[in-house]
């Protein structure tokens, strides 16, 4: 018998409580009042029969995800009543399926938020290097200096080699902004000693708005003064990547000129 698939609308920075109320599905709820936060979550597991859709909206995009796994919302009210942090974790494949049908499922989930209007997103103290430059420097170590958030070797308009997923680890980061929201896909490979052909795959997707992410960023007493101490951190933050840039070009690497930065980042 076929499973009947549950359809779940989320808009992005719309209240909260309104998803709770509209939701086909129930959400749990657990509450820590002394922080005035609670985690609303829908858990189908991952070899759950039923299935679940989740359409993700802003003024601007629209992206389907199915084969949701779970959906979980951070309410911080001290923040907002809006929905702020969504973190979705996907199915994905059987376990120990192959490294290349794992890769090509990843992709084509990053092609997907392409599609949908999402953009490659460098933080801002990262050197912006695309994923073409790889080939022109040593970056296992460093990225002219930097460590850098949003990495050429995740770059999501390039997809890498087999050989370049199978050596980068277990621990898999890409970056990618739409208006006023970051989209974190985070991937989790299983022990870096498995198989060579095959391994099992965790799949995650955080959607943070920008308020949020960058307010985050600030040591806890700072917080409630974020925006204003914004610019300066922004400022700072710019010209560690200016320095990096500089390392790039000296040494005949190319820097993607043409990055548009989210309205927010803008230090125009």
């Amino acid at each position: 018998m076929k499973s009947e698939v549950k359809n779940i609308g989320v808009q992005l920075g719309s209240p909260v409580e309104d998803l709770l109320k509209q939701s086909p599905v129930k959400f749990s709820s657990d509450c820590l009042a002394a922080a005035n936060m609670c985690w609303h979550e829908i858990n189908q597991g991952r070899n759950d029969q039923e299935l679940l859709n989740v359409t993700i909206t802003q003024p601007k995009s629209s992206l389907e995800l199915d084969q949701v796994a779970s959906l979980a919302i951070v309410a911080d009210d001290d923040v907002s009543k809006d929905i702020e942090e969504v973190e979705i974790t996907l199915r994905g494949l059987p376990d120990n399926s192959t490294h290349e049908d794992n890769r090509t499922l990843v992709y084509s989930l990053i092609d997907k938020l392409k599609a949908a209007g999402w953009h490659k997103y460098y933080f801002p103290s990262d050197p912006r290097i695309p994923g073409s430059e790889l080939d022109k420097f040593d970056w296992k170590e460093s990225v002219f200096g930097r460590s850098p958030l949003s990495h050429p070797l995740f770059d999501p308009d390039r997809a890498m080699s087999l050989e370049q997923w199978t050596g980068s680890g277990m621990f898999y980061d890409w970056y990618l902004y739409s208006g006023d929201y970051l989209a974190h896909i985070k991937v989790l490979r299983n022990s870096s000693v498995a198989s060579t052909e095959t391994g099992t795959y965790l799949i995650k997707i955080e959607f943070t708005s920008f308020n949020t992410f960058w307010q985050n960023s600030f040591e806890e007493e700072e917080r409630p003064g974020w925006k204003k101490l914004f610019p300066e951190h922004l400022k700072a933050l710019l010209e560690l990547r200016s320095q990096a840039e500089s390392k790039a070009r000296a040494a005949g690497v190319e820097v993607d000129e043409n990055y548009q930065p989210p309205a927010m980042e803008r230090a125009d």
